[in-house]
């Protein structure tokens, strides 16, 4: 999961990372322009974990603390990229050549690659990489194999701030492998004409399968579990729930990854807007109805819900247990007026529906995954009629 900035810089500043200096605003939090620091220009970041927020509105550059101040009001809880921004961080403008530097895991190697670019900023994607400005190895996941490909790095680069951006790059590989990360990413490093180096933005993805062995990331989690809802609930409850659209139409109650992805591309395709995605892991359940319950009530939140599609294709699970769960969940929640569309397809499918019919009047089950999706979106469409 990609960490929003300000705690990518955290994780920075712990490791020797130059950041530049800056405050954090937040709803409960907002300094006066006196008390900022007087910068000769001001940045305000939206602090949101998605890339690509200076196209998208969320980084603004501005002269003076009022006009800074100013502009975290008016970014906090805007909606950027599909994201409500929390906070803002407001930061000394940095002048300097803008590089580029990652440590990032390889999955098709199994390694990692350590990248640098002379040519950084918002359209590294479309930088001229050849050989004279980009240096980039994919090596062994092995601290030594790593220290090693630094030392490639310092014999390529030719620059009079190389000692700065390899001490910067052993830094960062060293935060990598500590907190056994995904991507540690610096764009822009900014290159000081005065000497140094400062990290202008930080994206850090962490390995939630590893999160038990790393409490300090752990609890940076913790104390900002509002900016990470969907990452917090899985670190709860052991499945996933993932918001995708808050003003979605389409609730789901699913189970399997990909599945679940092949649903939502589904529903997209076809004009509908799902509210969440999920892995509800209906073979951990054994008949409780917490997990329902859970997600019934996260998805009750979302003011345009109009209909909840259940899609279970169970192999192990026993589904008419899965049933009678659903059914104690609807149970204990007598106010539930939404209605649901049951897709369940597997063991003891034949079981569940007669179980269904019987006892639970306003589910409609249909084991036709195109026609449970087309009764899912009639449900929409009489809304808005």
């Amino acid at each position: 999961m990609l960490l929003i900035e300000s705690n990518g810089k955290s994780l920075f500043r712990k490791y020797g990372i130059p950041v530049p200096e800056g405050v954090l605003v937040t709803a409960t939090h907002s300094p006066a322009p006196e008390t900022l620091a007087a910068w000769p220009r001001y940045v305000v970041k939206a602090q949101i974990a998605v890339g690509g927020r200076g196209k998208a509105g969320g980084v603004l550059v501005v002269d003076t603390p009022q006009e800074a101040c100013a502009a975290a009001q008016r970014l906090l809880g805007e909606t950027i990229k599909g994201r409500s921004v929390p906070a803002c961080l407001i930061e000394s403008a940095v002048k300097g050549e803008e590089h580029y530097l990652a440590v990032i895991a390889d999955p098709g190697t199994g390694g990692i690659r350590l990248l640098y670019c002379l040519q950084g900023g918002i359209d590294i994607e479309s930088t001229d990489r050849t050989a004279d400005l980009a240096f980039e190895t994919c090596i062994p996941l092995d601290r030594a194999a790593f220290d090693n490909a630094l030392s490639q790095f310092a014999s390529w680069l030719q620059h009079t701030q190389k000692e700065a951006i390899v001490e910067c790059a052993r830094a960062l590989g060293a935060m990598f492998f500590e907190c056994e990360l995904l991507v540690a990413e610096i764009n822009p490093l900014f290159v000081l004409p005065e000497g140094g180096i400062v990290a202008g933005d930080a994206k850090v993805v962490i390995d939630l399968n590893c999160i038990s062995r790393q409490p300090a990331l752990m609890e940076l989690l913790s104390e900002h579990r509002d900016w990470y809802p969907d990452v917090w609930r899985k670190i709860q409850e052991d499945f996933d729930y993932i918001e995708l659209d808050p003003e979605g139409e389409i609730g789901l109650i699913t189970t399997g990854a990909g599945l679940s992805m092949m649903l939502i591309d589904e529903l997209v395709a076809q004009g509908a807007r799902p509210v969440n995605f999920a892995d509800v892991r209906t073979g951990q359940m054994r008949g409780d109805p917490a997990r329902l319950l859970l997600m019934m009530d996260w998805l009750q939140t979302a003011p345009g819900l109009r209909v909840v599609l259940v899609n279970i294709f169970a192999g192990i699970t026993d589904l008419e247990e899965f049933a009678q769960t659903l059914l104690k969940a609807l149970a204990l929640r007598p106010d539930w007026d939404t209605p649901i569309v049951a897709r369940l397809i597997g063991n003891r499918q034949e079981h569940a529906y007669r179980l269904l019919r019987a006892e639970a009047s306003h589910v409609v089950m249909e084991s036709d995954l195109e026609r449970a999706i087309a009764l899912a979106r009639s449900y929409v469409r009489e809304e808005h009629v």
